[in-house]
């Protein structure tokens, strides 16, 4: 049997290229100089439920793994914690509580915490 074929990268988590999505380089000047060598990552769960196992691999991927994968220094790295609260049906303040609760217990500290309902009218008014 042949021995399966390896792709190695230079970027530890580099997907392929997709030629619609590449940043001008003007923009990604702009970006360098509002976040220098800050490198941001987000966990964005739904609070419709408790956390689980899955949560926590994935808090563990978005608060430590990234960085440590693409050698990002402890002092540039920063999660966003944004609840992804698009479906007001299944969502409660219990959920999002505990979510937070959670998270502390964990021991992660996110930059800051959002919510994606928070940019509903402008991502509105972009659509329309």
């Amino acid at each position: 049997a042949a021995a399966a074929e390896t792709t190695v990268t230079s970027n530890a988590l580099a997907a392929r290229e997709l030629e619609w999505a590449v940043n001008p380089p003007c923009l990604l000047e702009e970006h360098r100089k509002a976040n220098g060598s800050i490198i941001r990552t987000r966990f964005p769960p739904e609070p419709n439920g408790y956390l689980h196992i899955g949560h926590a691999k994935s808090m563990d991927f978005n608060f430590s793994l990234a960085f440590e994968k693409l050698g990002v220094a402890p002092e540039n790295r920063r999660t966003i914690f944004r609840y992804d609260d698009t479906n007001p049906e299944a969502e409660t303040e219990e959920y999002i509580d505990s979510l937070r609760r959670d998270l502390e217990w964990l021991g992660w500290t996110p930059e800051r915490t959002t919510y994606s309902s928070d940019n509903f009218q402008a991502l509105y008014d972009l659509a329309v």
